[in-house]
């Protein structure tokens, strides 16, 4: 299997998320995918982001167990909300619109995707909080890097599907030809084809792309 570690893109949000916060109080909305079936990537890119942060989620198998308050890596952290999204703009803006219900002192958004996060962001401009808080997303389309240009994104952690479809194909042809079978990547069950982190703005300690750097690999229009 050619594949990308959604745990690892979690944890680059969330060491970003970490350090741009400079030890301020994090107030936290996670909108993951659903919240009434568990679904791997799901678990594994909200449980990123917390472990990114410095926070425990509680659990292996579920979201939401992790301690609603306590301390992340750079100061003290409140979670105002476990949303579902859809992964969906509408889901994303509806999942914002109730989690500021919940606590309107959000400053941190980690959203399943970059449709999910569009919507937070449209959510938080009706709002006139946007530039008050900070959106992680997930994907790394060309569409999505725009909006990492334009800072309604703080970031956004990239993956490479045309990567792992050309990586297929050519282990077939590979194959077909004779050729030896593909390996995996040392301590996975699949063959590991990347995640970047994309930010406007660099920090310390952090490897960061620009999105001009990442739009040479990004996918769709």
């Amino acid at each position: 299997t050619y594949a990308t570690d959604n745990t690892a893109a979690g944890k680059l949000d969330g060491q970003y998320a970490a350090a741009a916060l400079a030890g301020k109080p994090a107030v936290i909305a996670m909108l993951d995918l659903f919240n009434n079936q568990v679904v791997s990537v799901d678990i594994d890119r909200d449980h990123g982001f917390l472990q990114g942060m410095g926070i425990d989620p509680g659990s292996t198998t579920q979201n939401g167990q992790e301690a609603k308050t306590g301390s992340y890596s750079g100061g003290t952290y409140t979670i105002a909300c476990h949303q579902p999204t859809q992964g969906a703009i509408d889901g994303g803006r509806t999942a914002m619109e109730n989690c500021l219900s919940a606590n309107p002192d959000i400053n941190v958004v980690y959203a399943i995707n970059e449709p999910a996060a569009e919507g937070a962001y449209n959510a938080l401009k009706a709002a006139g909080k946007a530039a008050q808080v900070q959106i992680y997303a997930i994907d790394g389309s060309c569409s999505g890097l725009k909006f990492v240009t334009s800072g309604k994104f703080a970031a956004d952690a990239v993956q490479y599907p045309g990567k792992m479809a050309a990586l297929g194909v050519s282990s077939i042809a590979k194959l077909a030809r004779g050729g030896s079978k593909p390996s995996v990547t040392n301590g996975k069950s699949f063959y590991d084809t990347g995640t970047a982190l994309v930010a406007a703005k660099p920090l310390d300690g952090l490897t960061v792309q620009t999105p001009e750097q990442a739009a040479s690999a990004c996918w769709g229009s």
